[in-house]
Protein backbone atom coordinates (compact mmCIF):
# COMPACT_ATOMS: atom_id res chain seq x y z
CA UNK A 1 0.00 0.00 0.00
CA UNK A 2 2.86 2.66 0.91
CA UNK A 3 3.87 1.77 -2.73
CA UNK A 4 1.16 3.08 -3.98
CA UNK A 5 0.82 6.47 -2.21
CA UNK A 6 4.56 6.85 -3.04
CA UNK A 7 3.62 6.79 -7.22
CA UNK A 8 0.65 8.82 -6.67
CA UNK A 9 2.88 11.19 -4.33
CA UNK A 10 5.63 11.69 -7.01
CA UNK A 11 3.42 12.18 -10.61
CA UNK A 12 1.95 15.78 -10.94
CA UNK A 13 -1.81 16.23 -10.32
CA UNK A 14 -4.24 17.93 -12.85
CA UNK A 15 -4.03 21.16 -10.74
CA UNK A 16 0.01 21.79 -11.52
CA UNK A 17 -0.25 20.58 -14.78
CA UNK A 18 -3.00 22.30 -16.27
CA UNK A 19 -5.26 25.61 -15.95
CA UNK A 20 -8.55 25.06 -14.55
CA UNK A 21 -10.59 26.35 -17.43
CA UNK A 22 -8.50 23.89 -19.99
CA UNK A 23 -11.15 20.61 -19.21
CA UNK A 24 -14.63 20.52 -20.00
CA UNK A 25 -17.37 18.88 -16.94
CA UNK A 26 -18.06 16.07 -19.19
CA UNK A 27 -14.57 15.42 -20.05
CA UNK A 28 -12.10 12.63 -18.41
CA UNK A 29 -8.91 13.09 -17.86
CA UNK A 30 -6.84 9.35 -18.61
CA UNK A 31 -3.25 10.66 -17.93
CA UNK A 32 -1.50 13.83 -17.34
CA UNK A 33 2.21 13.79 -17.57
CA UNK A 34 5.61 16.00 -18.03
CA UNK A 35 8.27 15.14 -20.40
CA UNK A 36 11.14 13.09 -18.76
CA UNK A 37 14.18 15.17 -16.77
CA UNK A 38 16.05 13.63 -19.51
CA UNK A 39 14.44 15.94 -21.90
CA UNK A 40 16.93 18.81 -19.71
CA UNK A 41 19.82 17.00 -21.06
CA UNK A 42 19.01 16.07 -24.38
CA UNK A 43 17.73 20.13 -25.06
CA UNK A 44 21.05 20.71 -23.91
CA UNK A 45 23.42 18.08 -24.91
CA UNK A 46 25.01 20.62 -27.72
CA UNK A 47 26.01 23.41 -25.98
CA UNK A 48 26.95 21.45 -23.21
CA UNK A 49 29.51 19.46 -25.52
CA UNK A 50 30.77 22.68 -27.41
CA UNK A 51 31.44 24.68 -24.28
CA UNK A 52 33.40 21.87 -22.75
CA UNK A 53 35.58 21.33 -26.04
CA UNK A 54 36.38 24.62 -25.78
CA UNK A 55 37.55 25.11 -22.58
CA UNK A 56 39.19 21.80 -22.93
CA UNK A 57 41.05 23.40 -26.42
CA UNK A 58 41.55 26.47 -23.40
CA UNK A 59 43.74 24.43 -21.20
CA UNK A 60 45.56 22.64 -24.09
CA UNK A 61 46.59 25.98 -26.08
CA UNK A 62 47.08 28.29 -23.29
CA UNK A 63 50.56 27.10 -22.61
CA UNK A 64 51.72 27.11 -26.01
CA UNK A 65 50.11 30.54 -26.63
CA UNK A 66 49.90 32.33 -23.61
CA UNK A 67 46.92 33.76 -23.65
CA UNK A 68 47.00 34.92 -20.25
CA UNK A 69 43.22 36.75 -19.12
CA UNK A 70 41.45 36.10 -22.56
CA UNK A 71 41.23 32.18 -21.31
CA UNK A 72 39.96 33.29 -18.36
CA UNK A 73 37.35 35.43 -20.22
CA UNK A 74 36.61 32.05 -22.68
CA UNK A 75 36.39 29.94 -19.83
CA UNK A 76 33.99 31.79 -18.27
CA UNK A 77 31.71 32.99 -21.58
CA UNK A 78 31.13 28.78 -21.80
CA UNK A 79 30.54 28.27 -18.39
CA UNK A 80 27.86 30.91 -18.75
CA UNK A 81 26.87 29.46 -21.31
CA UNK A 82 26.24 26.09 -20.00
CA UNK A 83 24.98 27.20 -17.25
CA UNK A 84 22.02 29.37 -19.18
CA UNK A 85 21.35 26.79 -21.63
CA UNK A 86 20.34 24.11 -19.00
CA UNK A 87 18.54 26.12 -16.79
CA UNK A 88 16.28 27.39 -19.84
CA UNK A 89 16.13 23.81 -20.45
CA UNK A 90 15.07 23.19 -16.81
CA UNK A 91 12.28 26.13 -17.46
CA UNK A 92 11.16 24.37 -20.78
CA UNK A 93 10.49 21.41 -19.05
CA UNK A 94 8.68 22.95 -16.06
CA UNK A 95 6.29 24.38 -18.55
CA UNK A 96 5.82 21.63 -20.82
CA UNK A 97 2.97 19.29 -20.07
CA UNK A 98 0.93 16.22 -22.19
CA UNK A 99 -2.78 15.69 -21.65
CA UNK A 100 -4.61 12.50 -23.15
CA UNK A 101 -8.81 12.98 -22.10
CA UNK A 102 -11.28 10.81 -23.78
CA UNK A 103 -12.11 13.17 -25.88
CA UNK A 104 -8.53 14.95 -27.05
CA UNK A 105 -4.92 15.57 -26.61
CA UNK A 106 -3.34 18.57 -25.38
CA UNK A 107 0.25 20.13 -25.44
CA UNK A 108 1.39 22.63 -23.15
CA UNK A 109 4.41 24.44 -23.80
CA UNK A 110 6.55 27.62 -23.31
CA UNK A 111 8.42 29.90 -21.12
CA UNK A 112 7.98 33.29 -22.70
CA UNK A 113 4.77 32.70 -24.68
CA UNK A 114 2.71 29.88 -24.00
CA UNK A 115 1.80 27.60 -26.63
CA UNK A 116 -1.63 24.72 -26.45
CA UNK A 117 -2.05 22.24 -29.02
CA UNK A 118 -5.50 20.55 -28.14
CA UNK A 119 -7.04 18.44 -30.85
CA UNK A 120 -9.80 15.81 -30.88
CA UNK A 121 -9.29 12.40 -30.78
CA UNK A 122 -11.58 11.94 -33.80
CA UNK A 123 -9.65 14.54 -35.80
CA UNK A 124 -6.34 12.78 -35.22
CA UNK A 125 -5.40 11.43 -38.66
CA UNK A 126 -1.80 9.24 -37.31
CA UNK A 127 0.31 9.05 -34.92
CA UNK A 128 3.75 8.45 -34.67
CA UNK A 129 5.97 6.54 -32.05
CA UNK A 130 9.89 8.28 -32.57
CA UNK A 131 12.75 6.37 -30.68
CA UNK A 132 15.91 7.10 -31.46
CA UNK A 133 19.42 5.50 -30.02
CA UNK A 134 19.60 7.93 -27.48
CA UNK A 135 15.77 7.73 -26.30
CA UNK A 136 16.32 4.04 -26.64
CA UNK A 137 18.70 3.89 -24.03
CA UNK A 138 17.14 6.11 -21.60
CA UNK A 139 13.50 4.76 -21.90
CA UNK A 140 11.69 7.53 -23.26
CA UNK A 141 10.77 8.43 -26.80
CA UNK A 142 8.48 10.97 -28.48
CA UNK A 143 4.90 10.44 -30.06
CA UNK A 144 4.23 12.75 -33.27
CA UNK A 145 0.42 13.74 -34.23
CA UNK A 146 -0.79 14.56 -37.44
CA UNK A 147 -4.14 15.76 -37.93
CA UNK A 148 -6.67 15.60 -41.00
CA UNK A 149 -6.42 18.96 -43.15
CA UNK A 150 -2.49 19.19 -43.12
CA UNK A 151 0.27 17.59 -44.68
CA UNK A 152 2.80 17.87 -41.74
CA UNK A 153 3.28 16.51 -37.68
CA UNK A 154 0.58 19.58 -35.93
CA UNK A 155 2.73 18.53 -32.65
CA UNK A 156 5.12 16.25 -30.38
CA UNK A 157 4.97 15.05 -27.23
CA UNK A 158 8.67 14.94 -26.44
CA UNK A 159 11.05 12.67 -24.16
CA UNK A 160 7.95 10.94 -22.52
CA UNK A 161 8.55 7.83 -19.95
CA UNK A 162 7.51 4.64 -21.29
CA UNK A 163 6.97 5.53 -24.62
CA UNK A 164 5.04 2.06 -26.08
CA UNK A 165 3.00 2.34 -22.85
CA UNK A 166 1.48 6.08 -23.61
CA UNK A 167 0.88 5.26 -27.27
CA UNK A 168 -1.19 1.90 -27.35
CA UNK A 169 -3.46 3.91 -24.18
CA UNK A 170 -3.45 7.18 -26.65
CA UNK A 171 -4.30 4.42 -29.51
CA UNK A 172 -6.58 2.97 -27.42
CA UNK A 173 -8.17 6.26 -26.72
CA UNK A 174 -8.81 7.31 -30.13
CA UNK A 175 -10.26 3.67 -31.12
CA UNK A 176 -12.92 4.31 -28.10
CA UNK A 177 -13.76 8.31 -29.29
CA UNK A 178 -14.52 6.57 -32.60
CA UNK A 179 -16.92 3.93 -31.38
CA UNK A 180 -18.48 6.50 -29.30
CA UNK A 181 -18.78 8.89 -31.79
CA UNK A 182 -21.99 9.82 -33.34
CA UNK A 183 -21.12 8.96 -37.03
CA UNK A 184 -20.26 5.82 -36.10
CA UNK A 185 -23.30 4.85 -34.73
Amino acid sequence: MSENNTDTQCKPTIDTLLPSDLLSEEETVIFALKPSLWAIAFCSFRIVLVSLSVILLTFFVEPYLSLGSMAGYVISFCGIAMVARVGFAFLQWLSRSYVLTDKRVIRIRGVFTIDIFQCSLLKLQNTFLQLTLPQRIFGIGSIAFTTAGTGGIEAIWRHVKNPLEIHHQLLRAMNRALENSPSSL
